[in-house]
């Protein structure tokens, strides 16, 4: 009945990669800053790409999303300003750098006439402020607009340009934006901060996060010599690396600490590269690249604890895969894995103080192998009865159900 009544509100169209027809299927329209082979960009990457592989099966997703990786000038191997496959979803990498070839990537979304579209942001320019002007003066008719900002209504990632994003939101505001649209939130912390930005009329969706990842956790290990710390993240002040480099400036114990990521703030990380050249020698760093998605729960399999001092996630995909890959996650509370870690996956550290940092990273240090074996069994643990939790409904489907409710 509701697939049913869905479609009857649009004239179905063909299905653009070929001559089949999608006229049972729910066309869902996808705009992504980043999608795979693209990697860089960290979690939002895997779980956007993660939200369409788990698309229900009534459902046919078409991403539009940019040609090139975070931070990169090259292209990605794929095909450009076209309609590529994806399983049962198909993909479109465009080159958002020519304004030609920028616009035809829209004109392309919108003769594939979704019937309703999910912005993987709500800040980026041509992906999320585009689209969404467009939507304000009737270019995509009557498609429901899903808008998931992943983050960027929190108060660490609004202190970045902050004079910018300030005009912004006011924008929407003025042109009703902020109550016309769904958003998707990921947790209730995420709720609660686009409420206090956008207002308590906002209507919000609220669903985790999707993961491609195994049901059950990795087998712990137990390595010798030194506890091995990761950061794996992108490298900017939200991320909070510096904050791990100054907590081991006085580390009594050796410690082993690499950090994986993109190097996105140049600044930042010259800061980081400074602090972690002060450090005592006991202490060993090694800076390393991001790594692709496919090698991330190897590399954190490898390594005894994740260290994350972020200032704030809307999910924190790299938790995830830390726990399925038992290892310990040491954080804030400004994810929405509290619980999870508190109840066996790791350690909570009430704020961003490097002492605090220091005297729980040291008691890490200082634990024996057996000991380090018993936290990362808790983890995988922890990492298994989250994994195990019923499956939520899809999104995408409840976003549909809201928007055919408020007609």
């Amino acid at each position: 009945m509701f697939l049913s009544r869905l479609l009857m509100r649009r004239t179905p169209s063909p299905w653009l990669r070929g001559g089949g027809s999608r006229e049972s299927h729910i066309r869902i329209g996808v705009f992504a800053p980043l999608f795979p082979p693209a990697f860089r960009g960290g979690g939002p990457i895997r779980s956007i790409d993660a939200l369409v592989r788990t698309a229900p099966a009534e459902m046919a997703p078409a991403v539009l999303t940019a040609d090139r990786d975070l931070g990169e000038n090259r292209p990605l191997p794929v095909p450009r300003n076209c309609w590529c496959d994806l399983g049962a979803a198909a993909i479109y990498y465009c080159s958002r750098n020519n304004l030609v070839l920028a616009w035809r990537g829209i004109l392309a979304m919108r003769k594939y006439h979704p019937h309703l579209l999910h912005l993987n942001s709500a800040m980026n320019p041509f992906f999320s402020v585009v689209p969404i002007l467009l939507w304000r003066f009737g270019f995509w008719g009557q498609t429901p607009l899903l808008v998931a900002p992943r983050g960027e209504f929190g108060d660490g990632a609004l202190t970045r340009r902050r004079f910018k994003k300030r005009v912004y939101i006011s924008c929407l505001r003025v042109l009703g934006i902020h109550r016309s649209v769904i958003w998707h939130s990921t947790a209730p912390q995420e709720s609660t901060d686009i409420r206090r930005i956008l207002g308590d009329d906002a209507v919000i969706v609220e669903r985790t996060n999707d993961t491609l990842l195994a049901p059950r956790a990795a087998n712990p290990l137990a390595h010798e010599g030194p506890i091995r710390l990761v950061f794996l993240g992108r490298i900017v002040p939200h991320k909070g690396l510096a904050v791990v480099l100054a907590a081991l400036q006085d580390m009594p114990v050796r410690v082993e600490l690499t950090v994986f990521g993109s190097r996105e703030d140049v600044g930042y990380f010259a800061h980081c590269k400074g602090l972690a050249s002060s450090l005592p020698r006991n202490v060993a760093v090694d800076f390393r690249g991001s790594v692709p998605p496919q090698e991330v729960v190897r590399v954190l399999h490898e390594h005894d604890v994740l260290v994350m001092p972020t200032a704030g996630e809307n999910f924190g995909h790299v938790i995830a895969e830390a726990l399925s890959a038992a290892c310990v996650v040491v954080t804030t509370p400004m994810t929405p894995w509290t619980k999870v870690l508190q109840a066996g996956g790791g350690v909570v550290i009430g704020d961003r103080s490097p002492n605090r940092w220091r005297l729980e990273i040291e008691q890490l240090a200082r634990a024996t192998r057996s000991e380090r074996l018993s936290l990362r069994e808790s983890a995988a643990q922890a990492y298994d009865k989250w994994a195990a939790s019923p499956s939520e409904t899809h999104v995408w489907a409840l976003a549909l159900e809201k928007a055919l409710s408020t007609v």
